[in-house]
């Protein structure tokens, strides 16, 4: 049983005042009853800070579980859980819910309980397979750009039968899901659709949040341009740069995906590990069923989930020096340890060979799609040994994963569908 979090009595903390670019959010929900909002909102423009005063204020309007998700569950108690804002030294959760509307917190899981009833979690959306069944009336997805697509699938269900809303704030990370769904939405019935740059968001005093000054600051003390025009100017493209499997990422575009057919056949789970990051490719043959990636370097906790994911199949895992004696104890199928290439040439080679034949699933397109676009080892020269950003780490894991699938797919090349342009 999770240990309950002791009671603190702390200093009297008042809401932000919320800004015109969160008040029209705030409008839309109350006069116009919009309940999905898909906000694209340039670094500093407040995100987090107003999907948790959002969210208070639904709470205290209608009696539910409410969710704030972020990419990893590590990620959400780095943040917002016990993250502090530098600009008062007030933790995020304590200004977004003082303790007059707080009855007990639970530290172990993130959650807070409220007198009316409702209660407010922060989980990962790596998990999502855990969450089915928690009955939330409430979502808001935070970084929805670097978090598993394959989470709103799960949850979607669950909010028609509510009638509830959900709400995903991001900066872009690329032409990914999240870009794709922006695109998607521009003009659907029932969504508010925001783009933010820093040109479109002012203070109270009508001066700009964040300034082209700032930026520059921010350029001049080391922060990569392209990854400036990114974070403050919404630019889907400014950080793809550099990806050497762009022409891999064309090819999956065009796909329309692959439903996986239930059979009793063995699934196999090809794994890498890179920096932080671990990820695991399900395959059957040149079949891409499902790419899971995880933030923390748990392997037992990953596996685990693995098998949640795909129950009632027998799993073969495939990985470089596995411990036999780890993935046998939890599944009983099976592991065999793959061969991989020390020279970075010919890994990118294996990669792109993969990807130039594979077939996927839907969920399984769009995550190698992110990685297509999202990998660029050689952009500015710098060594990826030295790069260890979360969405990097994650990237790197599916590289190392891919030659592990590489090396394992069971059909051999079927060279007339092969692709032989420059990777």
């Amino acid at each position: 049983m999770a240990r309950k979090a002791q009671r603190v009595v702390r200093k009297a903390v008042k809401p932000l005042k919320l800004y015109d670019h969160q008040q029209s959010c705030v409008d839309a929900f109350v006069k116009e009853q919009i309940r999905k909002f898909y906000l694209v909102w340039h670094r500093r423009a407040g995100k987090d800070t107003f999907g948790l005063d959002f969210g208070r204020e639904r709470m205290l309007e209608r009696v539910g579980n409410y969710w704030h998700l972020f990419p990893f569950h590590i990620q959400a108690k780095r943040a917002i859980w016990k993250g502090i804002d530098a600009r008062d030294g007030v933790r995020f959760i304590d200004r977004a819910f003082p303790d007059r509307l707080r009855e007990r917190d639970n530290d172990t899981e993130m959650s807070i309980v409220f007198p009316n009833g409702s209660t407010w979690q922060m989980l990962g959306s790596d998990n999502y397979d855990r969450m089915v069944g928690g009955n939330p009336c409430g979502i808001t997805f935070s970084e929805w750009a670097l978090c598993d697509p394959a989470a709103w699938d799960y949850i979607r269900p669950i909010l028609v039968e509510n009638k509830g809303w959900v709400m995903f704030i991001t900066t872009l990370r690329g032409r990914n899901h999240a870009y794709r769904m922006m695109k998607q939405l521009e003009g659907a019935e029932g969504w508010y659709v925001d783009i933010k740059t820093i040109e479109d968001t002012y203070k109270h005093d009508g001066s700009p949040i964040v300034t082209k000054e700032d930026v520059a600051k921010e350029i001049a003390e080391g922060m990569d341009a392209a990854l400036a025009r990114q974070e403050f100017y919404c630019d889907p493209d400014a950080a793809s740069s550099g990806a050497i499997f762009g022409r891999q990422y064309t090819r999956l575009s065009y796909q329309s995906g692959k439903p996986h057919e239930t059979n009793n056949r063995v699934i196999r789970i090809a794994w890498g590990a890179k920096a932080e990051g671990i990820s695991a490719v399900a395959f059957q043959d040149n079949h891409i069923i499902a790419v899971h990636t995880f933030l923390e370097q748990n392997l037992v906790d990953a596996v685990q989930s693995v098998v949640r994911r795909h129950p009632n199949s027998h799993l073969v895992h495939h990985a470089l020096d596995p411990d036999p004696s780890l993935f046998s104890s939890l599944d009983g199928y099976g592991v065999v340890a793959s061969p991989l290439t020390k020279d970075v040439h010919m890994q990118h080679g294996h990669v792109a060979a993969m990807l130039n034949i594979c077939e996927t699933t839907a969920i399984a397109k769009e995550r190698l799609m992110d990685f297509s676009m999202s990998y660029a080892p050689f952009r500015d020269q710098v060594d990826e040994h030295e790069l260890t950003n979360d969405s990097l780490s994650e990237a790197l894991a599916v590289m190392h994963t891919a030659q592990v699938l590489r090396t394992v797919v069971s059909k051999p090349l079927d060279y007339s569908r092969y692709d032989r342009g420059v990777i």
